[in-house]
């Protein structure tokens, strides 16, 4: 007996003799692990800002080691960023329309009114905003008042900060006239007009306008800035609810509100934390489906339970070891999708543990009468049983493990630590099957095997019994029946197996069609995956009549000239080198910038370097942009600076030159008449709403301890915030190329010249690197997936086709998103290319394995191992398969369309990996397998298992004793059937399997 063997009896003993302290004792310490786990707040939903970041990224590292520099600037002028703030900044936009259709205008005196009646719920009647900060409504233009009387006359002038709310009704005549000044205005100087933005494109020809739009920056109480929606969601009619969102509108993305149609915006309430509770409630009903499925495979209810019970601790223990022995300190809504993952992963390894056991059972206790084992012989099974499924389910186990920690080489931390929790989960569950598991194995086959009422007896089953003269050999007469299988068994047995293995002329026809239609398919596959491209559009993760959905699209097609805020602002600056990441916290990356490393060649006082700068300030204005991601189509210089009637480029050596009313000073007293303009100058006097609040002297000209450490440049762009990928990295890559060469002829101490788009680029660098993450997560998994392959069957043709067939599957998955969707490789589509590696290997090593086993049980030929892989492995994979799609389809339910997203590629990929298992690669086998000893490693004996070989063929020779005994027992069912037209309940579960031990 090897060591191997000496082992699993040992451990075997343990269960057989205590099964229900085992069995106790493990739940025991299953929950009490849950528990500290939960105590602990371990899988609390975190929400961190930069989380995806990539920190070793270009322009991610450009504007950290500008916010590090102002940051420290920060420190030495306000006094007050360390303290506590009264009140908190938020952000609301609303958008008004006058029908679905968008006819008619929205500037009549009832409109206006209700305009008026739904903003007084936010500008005054709300206890919890301290103050409006900025009101930029449309409503200033018809009801507000000009700071200076005599500019009242011009709507444009006009505020609603000392307006008393009273929202009277207004006359025709009144509305007219501002209509017909916003006309002229508009006429004359188009996108330039301070009008533009509050109309729609067509009011320069008509004078009417269907679309408005309010802006407002709120001061709000600390923690009740979700609360300070609440008096303009009870007007609108909106409310949160089950799976629905406030900001859910009609199809149009709007609701009705009187006699216009309103949509909103808020940055006070986190969209994606709120809801992600919700769904995450929807894996319980995976957890019904995925019990009810358990159920029937294994033709028991207590069995499905524990293997539940077992899945769902699964993920707090899993979280204990994630988060509190790796130190792990992250857990957002992403991992979510991990509950799906350990339910289908789960459920298959504990259908190929209860199935291992039955056949090994089956095959060395075949007896004549259904009934319990002794100890002894339980033992010999539990053992088998340990050394047989324990090998296939690590296999499978590692490998989806090491597809999921492949994303160790990703620099998006999120992804990362969700590889790394996924492949927590998968470890954890191949623990608790071979150690939770067992017990309740033993416990089931002594007292509920075969009972099939729903509140059985739990006393122990009699014991089998060996009629007179039966021996292993001999094991039936014509009065014991076979067991007969399932459905899923018959179809394979009847139906798959003939059709697979019949021959015409010696070939295998229907494998051969078979294969090369898949072949086909995987081809096709190949070709769609790669036009897969970087995201063209904004990633989608709300559903369509959401309000947030779109934002920057509607805004660009129904006004005249967007508001200005929507439009990236871009900062070129001088004297930072680069960025020390030291004390950067890993999970944490936006808790602490980082700190800046200053240029010690940086100098400004001298002539040549001013005359540099205004250079570059000069030649900000005649940057052209002819990029799609350039929304200056209304220009007569395609430029990329904004161009309206105000200052869109500020460039503070210009407004200091104007201060100075004078030649800029050099040496020593430039820097002292710089630091006095920085300190006493207003924004204001230079700038207007454009600008005013982006430019900030004392930031923007960097003093440090008296020195000048770097200065700043910024320029409204046409670069709309938030596009997609491939648009917006055009438009950097431009800008790059830009900078670059302007560099080159600027002098010695300018040349750390740099730029960044107040964090629109940085975003670029995370698609890049999901993009990368993606490719190179493939690249490592599949050589591991061979290797574990070739370790598993010891056979190179085998592994080689196992590892082609799942490049296959993940290649059509990847295909399908293009071909079947049109969709991008965005966020989802790259982390589906990590799950479709980890669901399918599954299937393919089950079935790899099988084939390769079947050799040691005397099968030589290639028709005998692919039976023997079927016969084995067919009705576990088939319910494996099911159960994940089930568990996963319960997604398409959920209020993310990212979640809605994942079911479907979830489906797909389960779809193709079962078809391409048990199909295609089957096909392979039937056709060109190995034979013999074909393709085998040459290893020692001791390492191949061939000391186990003895016992094998003993089995071996038994089942071929049993091909006689097969036909007996057929024509003795045959022949009960049509006497009494029923086989027993208890026939049906316990009786002769021809199915070989795994």
């Amino acid at each position: 007996m090897s060591s191997v063997e000496r082992a699993t009896t040992k451990v075997a003993g343990w269960y057989v003799r205590q099964p229900c302290t085992c069995f106790m004792g493990c739940l025991f310490v299953m929950i009490a692990l849950s528990g500290l786990s939960a105590a602990l707040g371990y899988m609390n939903l975190m929400t961190r800002e930069d989380t995806w970041m990539i920190l070793d990224g270009e322009m991610t590292q450009h504007f950290r080691a500008f916010r590090a520099a102002r940051d420290s600037v920060r420190e030495e002028y306000d006094t007050t960023t360390n303290e506590a703030k009264d009140t908190e900044s938020e952000r609301l936009f609303f958008f008004y329309k006058t029908d679905v259709e968008g006819t008619g205008t929205l500037f009549t005196p009832d409109r206006l009114l209700s305009i008026c009646e739904l903003e007084k719920t936010m500008m005054v009647n709300n206890s919890l905003v301290k103050a409006v900060a900025t009101a930029d409504s449309v409503l200033s233009l018809f009801y507000g008042t000009a700071a200076d009387p005599a500019m009242q006359s011009v709507p444009a002038a006009r505020t609603i900060s000392s307006y008393d709310w009273s929202c009277q009704k207004l006359s025709q005549s009144e509305v007219d006239n501002v209509v017909n000044i916003m006309h002229t205005d508009l006429a004359s100087k188009g996108p330039a007009s301070l009008y533009a933005r509050f109309v729609d494109p067509h009011f320069r020809n008509t004078s009417q306008t269907a679309y408005s739009r309010t802006f407002a920056e709120f001061e709000v109480v600390p923690k009740q800035h979700e609360k300070t929606m609440n008096p303009a969601f009870e007007h609108l009619g909106l409310s949160y609810g089950f799976l629905r969102s406030a900001f859910q509108g009609d199809e149009d993305r709007f609701v009705q509100s009187g006699d216009i149609r309103v949509r909103v915006t808020y940055t006070g309430i986190n969209e994606i934390q709120k809801m992600a509770l919700p769904d995450f409630g929807l894996s319980f009903i995976s957890v019904v489906l995925v019990f009810g499925i358990s159920w029937l495979h294994m033709k028991s209810s207590f069995m499905a339970l524990a293997a539940m019970i077992m899945m769902i601790l699964t993920l707090p223990i899993a979280a204990l070891f994630y988060q509190g022995v790796f130190r792990i300190e992250y857990f957002e809504f992403l991992h979510i999708l991990v509950v799906y993952l350990v339910l289908g992963i789960g459920a298959d390894d504990v259908y190929v543990f209860k199935d291992t056991f039955c056949h090994v059972k089956k095959a060395e206790f075949p007896f004549a009468k259904p009934g319990r084992l002794t100890e002894e012989q339980e033992i010999r099974v539990l053992a088998l049983t340990f050394q047989r499924a324990g090998t296939a389910i690590f296999n499978t186990s590692f490998t989806t493990a090491l597809a999921f920690a492949s994303c160790s080489v990703s620099k998006a931390m999120p992804m990362r630590t969700c590889g790394w929790y996924a492949a927590t989960c998968i470890v954890t569950l191949y623990v608790l099957t071979l150690v939770y598991y067992p017990s309740a194995v033993i416990l089931w086959h002594r007292r509920l095997q075969s009972k099939r009422c729903c509140c059985p007896s739990l006393g122990e089953r009699p014991m089998a019994i060996v009629p007179e003269g039966a021996t292993k050999e001999k094991k039936v007469d014509d009065e014991v029946p076979e067991e007969s299988g399932d459905l899923v068994e018959k179809f394979f047995e009847r139906f798959y197996i003939p059709v697979m293995s019949k021959q015409f002329g010696g070939v295998r026809i229907y494998a051969l069609f078979l294969m090369l239609l898949l072949l086909g398919v995987a081809i096709q596959g190949i070709a769609f995956a790669m036009q897969l491209t970087p995201p063209r559009s904004e990633e989608v993760w709300f559903p369509g009549n959401h309000m947030l959905l779109s934002i920057q699209d509607f805004m660009a097609d129904n006004y005249y000239t967007p508001s200005f805020d929507n439009y990236a602002i871009v900062t070129i600056f001088f004297g930072i080198a680069g960025l020390d990441k030291t004390g950067i916290q890993v999970y944490d990356p936006g808790a602490f910038t980082g700190t800046a490393i200053y240029d010690n060649s940086f100098d400004l006082t001298s002539s040549e370097a001013q005359t540099a700068l205004l250079d570059i300030c000069g030649k900000v204005q005649n940057i052209t942009c002819d990029l799609q991601g350039c929304d200056n189509s209304g220009y007569d210089k395609k430029t990329f600076l904004m161009q309206t009637t105000e200052r869109t480029d500020a460039c503070f050596l210009k407004d200091f030159q104007t201060w100075l009313n004078g030649p800029l000073p050099t040496g020593t007293n430039f820097t002292t008449q710089l630091k006095t303009f920085r300190d006493t100058a207003n924004v204001g006097d230079y700038y207007g709403d454009v600008l005013r609040k982006e430019v900030n002297f004392k930031e923007d000209i960097g003093f440090i301890n008296g020195e000048l450490k770097y200065v700043a440049i910024k320029f409204r762009s046409v670069m709309k915030k938030r596009l997609p990928f491939s648009i917006g990295t055009e438009v950097r890559d431009m800008l790059r190329e830009w900078t670059n060469g302007q560099r080159g002829q600027l002098p010695g101490s300018l040349q750390s010249m740099k730029f960044h788009g107040n964090g629109e680029f940085q975003r670029y660098d995370m698609g890049e690197e999901l993009i990368n993450g993606l490719f190179s997560g493939i690249a490592i998994a599949m050589p591991i997936s061979f290797l574990v392959l070739l370790s598993s069957t010891q056979n190179v043709v085998v592994a080689i086709y196992a590892v082609l067939t799942v490049g296959s599957i993940v290649l059509c998955v990847l295909g399908f998103c293009k071909s079947a969707m049109d969709w991008d490789l965005g966020i989802g589509e790259a982390i589906a290319g990590v799950i479709v590696i980890g669901y399918s290997v599954d299937y393919v090593v089950h079935l790899a394995h099988m084939y390769c086993e079947a050799k040691h049980f005397g099968h030589q030929t290639r028709d005998e191992r692919a039976k023997f892989a079927i016969r084995n492995m067919g009705s576990t994979i088939f319910a494996g398969a099911l159960t994940t799609m089930l568990a996963g389809a319960t997604m398409f339910i959920c209020f993310f369309y990212f979640f809605i997203k994942m079911a479907l590629l979830i489906c797909v990929t389960i779809m193709y990996s079962f078809l391409y298992s048990l199909v295609f690669f089957m096909a392979v086998l039937w056709l060109a397998g190995p034979e013999y000893s074909f393709g085998y490693l040459c290893l020692p004996k001791w390492c191949t298992g061939d000391s186990h070989k003895e016992h094998e063929v003993s089995i071996v020779n038994k089942d071929i004793q049993e091909t006689n005994a097969e036909e007996v027992v057929n024509k003795a069912k045959e022949d009960r059937w049509h006497e009494n037209g029923e086989i027993s309940e208890q026939e049906l579960d316990e009786g002769t399997r021809s199915i070989q031990v795994p």
